[in-house]
């Protein structure tokens, strides 16, 4: 990721790149490529910079824990895409053929695992406040793909389901990757309670743009654009535009489709972009982000608490 706010850590950044890849080393040659080929590709690596961000932000001086901390959470988060993408039959993620497709689908599914266990291994002794923050993240990723599944191509998904599933689907592990950094730097209860509102915010707001991006978003994406509608996901640019009182009913009837062909896509996709959907979601997105930026007034000033704002920012103005 390269922004003018993480200059301030752009060697912690790098370090989170390698510590990655020593921590997924296997002598199995490869399974070693695999998980070289997924890691290379890239990311945003949203987790580890906010683990490290709010680790400094809130006054720590373990940087080496809190690299290692956020690359774990990296790794745990990438171990879920490979599994998602298994879930839903993906064929691209991040500008790449799926592990599986690469692969085969027995040896993506063990590459996942193996990262996983790696992952949740590199976290270490964290304490037992962490841990309990950790595990419940682990479930909550669990319980709300199931949620999401419950909900494909049901017409009557609402608002409130929709953030019931990204919670636990992307705001959760971002919220346990900020809330590890800041407990290795303080016990302080004011500090904590911040650095959770200010995450959990960023989170949801990271979960509303990526939808948004399924939608309006071109080859930078990394994935083929459509590919939520396509799978019957309950997002809430689609949520929103079956709202529409002029196009609403005819992306209804593309959307509870089980299988839906490329020119349908196509087609709901014109049909979405007709109604007021995108401007709606951006506008949930920025208030998330106000909110987020807002819970950070009474942490104390530092070029630390900047970048966290810069990376608010970011959110909602990123293309991919």
């Amino acid at each position: 990721m390269v922004e003018s706010w993480t200059a301030i850590i752009s060697k912690e950044i790098e370090d989170v790149e390698k510590t990655i890849i020593d921590t997924l080393h296997s002598d199995n040659e490869e399974l070693d490529e695999m998980c070289r080929y997924v890691i290379e590709a890239g990311g945003k690596r949203v987790r580890p910079i906010i683990c490290i961000l709010s680790h400094l932000a809130c006054g720590g001086t373990n940087i080496d824990r809190a690299i290692s901390v956020g690359s774990a959470f990296e790794i745990v988060h990438t171990a879920s895409l490979v599994h998602d993408d298994i879930n839903d039959n993906g064929e691209v993620r991040r500008g790449r053929k799926t592990l599986h497709i690469t692969h085969t689908l027995s040896k993506a599914i063990i590459a996942g695992d193996f990262m996983l266990v790696r992952g949740y291994r590199a976290l270490g002794d964290v304490g037992e406040d962490v841990m309990n923050i950790i595990v419940k993240a682990a479930s909550m990723m669990s319980e709300s793909e199931f949620m999401q599944k419950d909900f494909e191509h049901d017409l009557l998904v609402t608002e409130d389901d929709y953030y019931k599933i990204i919670n636990g689907k992307t705001a959760m592990l971002i919220y346990a990757s900020a809330m590890s950094g800041a407990y290795l730097a303080t016990s302080d209860a004011e500090l904590l309670e911040i650095i959770g509102d200010y995450s959990h915010n960023v989170g949801l707001a990271f979960q509303v743009v990526d939808d948004v991006l399924d939608v309006i978003g071109k080859d930078v994406t990394g994935k083929r654009v459509g590919t939520d509608l396509m799978e019957g996901k309950p997002t809430l640019p689609i949520i929103y535009a079956m709202q529409d009182p002029t196009y609403g009913s005819e992306i209804k009837t593309l959307y509870e489709k089980d299988s839906i062909s490329d020119e349908d896509v196509i087609k709901a996709l014109e049909l979405i972009k007709k109604t007021n959907s995108i401007d709606r979601c951006m506008e949930k997105a920025t208030q998330l982000v106000v909110e987020a930026k807002k819970s950070l007034t009474n942490l104390p000033d530092s070029e630390y608490k900047d970048a966290l704002c810069g990376l608010a920012d970011y959110i909602v103005r990123r293309n991919r």
